[in-house]
């Protein structure tokens, strides 16, 4: 006998609605979650992903695996992820740079930051001007006046051209009208090592990179480039306390996936890395290491990369980088 206009209706309806509650009642994750990690292995990336997949694998059954992935300025781990099946097996913990910078760098990126999938953006750190004690400058404007009396000859160091305290250095420029030389090592460890041994007389670094020298007397910090003051350097000001709100800049990690993963998979994702973001004991962790964590959606965190696409476009070309 035939079905009813409302059996077929209701059969119809249930085979619709089937694979979303599955979704939510734990059919994902069935199998381990590989992270690609867009640099070598022992990055503070690295960190991130094992605190918080303890807490994954606590809740759900499955773990996060790392997949280091580097080179290319992170590009290679980014178009690894770029052109992943989009079945929620295969998510990125990406970084300011490979997201907002790259696309500004490199003319023909494998991957498109708007088009890959957005779920949190995780960590928010920043970085701090600091100079050797040699400097003759105990503040920020004693530092633009001393700049500005040796026109050419004070040097900043970065960890590379492209980076963000290299764009930090070309934002400093903008908004203090002097003209710090920036030089470009292959890497933070290069420039810290450099500028320690005196062959430069200033550094954009993290407060904990530098805390341990600033409390023995060898580095002086100026400003940090922050909307507050850090809690590991309270003393050290805002670059906006000192009037340059430009100058707060965030340098942020987050999780992406690939084009395309469906939506139900984003929304299970999300909210495990939100409820795990907001454990006391995580969130300590974090702090201690000089982190915020932020736990937006995945509708904020588009917002955010569609802002910082805007601001970047125009620090970069201000540099005058460009890699072919």
């Amino acid at each position: 006998m035939p079905l009813s206009r409302p059996g077929v209706a209701l059969i119809a309806a249930v085979a619709c609605a089937a694979p979303l509650p599955a979704l939510g009642q734990g059919a994902y994750p069935a199998k381990p979650i590989r992270v690609i990690i867009p640099f070598a292995p022992g990055s503070a990336l690295d960190v991130t992903v094992r605190l918080m997949g303890e807490k994954f694998q606590a809740s759900t059954g499955q773990p996060l695996v790392l997949d280091h992935k580097g080179g290319a300025g992170g590009i290679i781990g980014n178009e690894a992820l770029a052109k992943s099946p989009p079945d929620g097996y295969t998510l990125g913990l990406t970084t300011i740079n490979m997201l907002v910078i790259n696309p500004h760098l490199y003319k023909d990126l494998p991957y498109d930051p708007l088009k890959l999938t957005h779920i949190t953006q995780v960590t928010v750190s920043n970085h701090v001007l600091a100079v050797q004690s040699g400097v003759p400058a105990a503040s920020l404007a004693d530092f633009v006046a001393w700049v500005k009396k040796n026109p050419g000859k004070v040097s900043i160091a970065t960890n590379g051209a492209g980076t963000t305290p290299h764009l930090l250095a070309v934002l400093l420029n903008q908004n203090t009208g002097t003209d710090v030389v920036p030089v470009h090592y292959k890497g933070a460890g290069e420039a810290m090592k450099d500028f320690l041994g005196g062959h430069v007389q200033a550094i954009f670094n993290s407060p904990l990179s530098i805390m341990a020298q600033v409390r023995a007397g060898r580095v002086r910090p100026l400003a940090i480039a922050r909307a507050q003051r850090a809690e590991v350097l309270p003393e050290v000001p805002t670059f906006t306390e000192l009037g340059y709100p430009n100058m707060t800049v965030d340098i942020w990690t987050g999780y992406i996936a690939p084009p395309g993963t469906p939506r139900p998979i984003v929304d299970r994702l999300y909210a495990e890395f939100s409820r795990i973001m907001k454990a006391p004991d995580f969130l300590e962790r974090m702090n201690k290491d000089g982190y915020a964590i932020v736990g937006s959606t995945p509708a904020e965190m588009t917002q955010m990369v569609q802002r910082e696409l805007k601001r970047w476009e125009a620090v970069v070309k201000a540099s005058g980088w460009k890699v072919q």
